[in-house]
């Protein structure tokens, strides 16, 4: 099976919103839209958020929605900020070939933050053997007729045709 791996790998802009009794502790969720599915991260032993979401027949018609929180003593989560990922974005690369993307924040509210999150994708697994398969053909190709004067039939030597 496929999976797209989602790793951050920073996050810029953080130290704003600490001081030294308001110590931020960041966490992050990825969230499909619009089925509203959260996927939660695993460090993989090295501490880096890394998201395994699983490549499904609608993969590329859905959209990702990323929430930086910071956990808070009494209040408990509080968001810091949150971007879209679209399908766009993510394209198609070469398997496990890794590709980065950065992102500025937006607020609650929508407006701009100065928070940045730089992220690193690479799809992991085999490709889906139903969607790579052989095609057999003839190429065909667009070409011009060559002639020195229209034909009988009253078509002029810049038709078109095609050649096998």
């Amino acid at each position: 099976m496929t999976t797209l791996e989602i790793t951050v790998v920073s996050a810029e802009g953080l130290n704003q919103h600490s001081s030294y009794f308001n110590r931020i502790k960041p966490f992050i969720t990825l969230t499909k839209l619009p089925e509203h599915t959260v996927y939660n991260y695993d460090g993989g032993g090295t501490g880096d958020p890394v998201f395994r979401v699983p490549v499904d027949p609608t993969f590329f018609s859905d959209t990702y929605s990323l929430q930086l929180y910071t956990k808070r003593r009494f209040a408990g989560p509080t968001q810091l900020g949150w971007c879209l990922i679209p399908p766009s974005d993510i394209a198609l690369p070469s398997y496990h070939s890794v590709r980065y993307l950065s992102y500025r924040l937006r607020a609650k509210d929508g407006s701009r933050t100065h928070l940045i999150v730089n992220l690193s994708i690479r799809f992991q697994g085999l490709p889906d053997l139903d969607t790579c398969h052989p095609v057999i053909g003839i190429p065909v190709t667009a070409v011009r007729k060559i002639g020195n004067a229209p034909e009988a039939s009253g078509h002029s030597n810049m038709d078109y045709g095609c050649q096998f």
